[in-house]
Parts: structure tokens; sequence; C-alpha cells
């Protein structure tokens, strides 16, 4: 019976193209098999009850209208170290699909990847740098609450990590080896109020899959997100008050043999507003190889095993190519 409701609710979404919601607070045989079923259908869908408040989204998205309202040289003065995408990224300056987003992309960013020293860095390796801050007396809040909300998203992705293991029949904790030092971003965005037009090569962001396992994704509420949906139409994304947004990215679909679906999105600005989001990019560096449950004699391994943190870096410095 849960099997049939669970079957229904992804016909209802199909039909009406809105992406399913996943409720985090219902046991873990109920949301496994929810989840699976979104990840092969669409590669996107929704969570709630997931411990975030909304309290802290508004704190989140407070300082960064802040920070993004910074004259330019000092935002420049924490510039993006591209070997490590830690910093600040300009307008204009991302390309996520240089054949179609001609001009560059209407927003700006702010990387910033788990809190260490500049030792603590060192220590863990060439994919780990310690953050870049604006000055406290400059935006006084903006690091503690960076640095608390990047604590909350990432306590998310594991629980999400474990649902995923669930639900490719895997044990819960199989994926928790992988992040024991990950290198997860959390990033904040500010999209300008220029209008999006595709035929000219004008986007918020170009048409994309994204690079790691997961993305959680919050934005404030004006629209924006499309996503690819599996006829091809481009479809919105609404925002949802308290939902985050989840998508699959590339190294998942690897590690699935392509059964979880990295799915094609973009930003795409109809309404003339400025808008807020804030990614948060839960990946890991290590060797990426088909899960021996999503592999078979009659199914073998699509894609051979690849150093997750190699295949970031190469996408990472072709996204700001020319930027």
């Amino acid at each position: 019976m849960e099997s049939d409701r669970e079957d229904a609710a992804v016909a209802a979404s199909t039909a009406k193209k809105e992406l399913p919601i996943i409720d985090l607070s219902c046991d873990d045989k109920t949301t496994a098999t929810a989840l699976r079923q979104a990840c092969v259908e669409f590669g996107f869908f929704y969570i709630v009850n997931h411990g975030i408040t909304d309290e802290q989204f508004a704190e989140l998205f407070e300082q960064a209208k802040l920070f993004f309202a910074l004259p330019l040289e000092e935002k420049e003065k924490c510039s993006i170290d591209i070997s490590t995408n830690i910093g600040y990224i300009g307008f204009g300056s991302e390309r996520n699909n240089p054949v179609k987003e001609i001009l560059g992309s209407t927003k700006e960013g702010y990387h910033i990847g788990k809190e260490m020293t500049a030792e603590q860095a060192e220590a863990s390796g060439e994919m780990h740098r310690a953050n870049k801050w604006p000055q406290e007396a400059v935006v006084p809040h903006f690091k503690s609450t960076m640095i608390d909300y990047f604590k909350a998203i990432c306590a998310v992705g594991m629980k999400l990590l474990r649902i995923v293991a669930l639900a490719l029949d895997m044990e819960a904790d199989y994926f928790h080896q992988f992040f024991t030092k990950h290198i997860a971003k959390l990033r904040i965005l500010h999209y300008n109020e220029t209008l999006s037009n595709p035929e000219e090569g004008l986007y918020g962001a170009g048409e994309h899959t994204d690079l790691g396992m997961l993305t959680l994704l919050k934005t404030d509420d004006v629209p924006g997100l499309q996503i690819q949906w599996p006829d091809g139409e481009w479809v919105d994304v609404a925002p949802i008050k308290g939902a985050i947004v989840v998508n699959i990215a590339d190294m998942l679909e690897r590690w699935t043999n392509g059964m979880f679906k990295s799915t094609l999105h973009r930003v795409l600005n109809t309404t003339g507003r400025e808008r807020y989001s804030s990614p948060f990019d839960c990946n890991t560096d290590a060797t990426i190889e088909c899960l021996p449950t999503c592999c078979s004699s009659e199914n073998p391994a699509k894609y051979e095993p690849i150093l997750s943190g190699e295949y970031l870096l190469k996408k990472v410095n072709a996204i700001y190519a020319d930027g």
C-alpha cells in the first residue's frame, strides 16, 4: 500500500510537472523509497522538516544582502581562488554553458568551505584552503552567520547521504567514509535585475548540471530556477517557504551508473527583480566508481572510475575561463 501511494505521488508530479516533496521526518524506509523515485524520475525534489528554521534562512539572506551591497573594491578584497573555489566572484565571470551563455551570468557570488585555520587547511591537502572573510567592522555578523549556516546545512546533507545510501540498498553509513575530509562548498548568490534573453546568450545562469554529489539549494521568494523535464520542456521550480530544493549532481549519477539523474537546469530572470539564493554543494574528494547495487553482468558499469576532486577542478576552471 505504501508503495502504491509513492507511485501515485510520482505519477501526480509527472502529470502536473511539479517536483515531489520529501518529508525528512518520516521513517527511513518511506523517505528512502520516495527519494529513490524522485532521483530516478526527475533528479530534483524538495525536502521539508529538515531542521533549519525560517529564522536561520532569513538571517542568511540578510547577511548576503549586506555583503553584496558593499562597494566592489571591498568585495574584491575576498576575490576567488579558482584552485579551491573559495572567495568572491563578480558579475559576468561565470559561464556555466560557454556555448550558449555568451555574455556571462548576471550574478555575483561568494563561496566558502569548512572553516579552518591556514595550518589546518595545509594539513588537510591541496583541495582545502582557509576561507576568505570581509572585515568584521564592515559586515559584523557575516562570518558567524555563514559558519553557523554551513554547519546546519552540512548536517542536513549528511542526513541525506544516509537516505541516499538506503535508497541504493547500501548500508546507511556507506557514504560517510568519503566525507570525513569533505570539500563541500556553501555559496551565496546575488542575481541582478537584468532580464534574461536566451536568444542573445543572456542568462542568470546558463543551463548546466552540477558537478559534485548533491546540491541543497535555498532561494528567496523570487522565481528563476528552471529544470529540463524528462520530455525536454523547461519547467519552473517554484520557491516553497521553508523547503530546500535538492538535486543530483554528476558524481552521484556516475556512482549510480546513470540510474539517478544529474538534470540540466538554469536560471532565467523573467521578473526584473533581484534574486538571492544559496546552494550547498555536497562534494567529496574520492574515487567514484559504480556501486555494486547499481551494476550487474546485464548492466555493466558505464563509467570509468574517476577522482572527483580532479574532475571538479577541471570543470570549475572551465566555468571561469575567460571570465
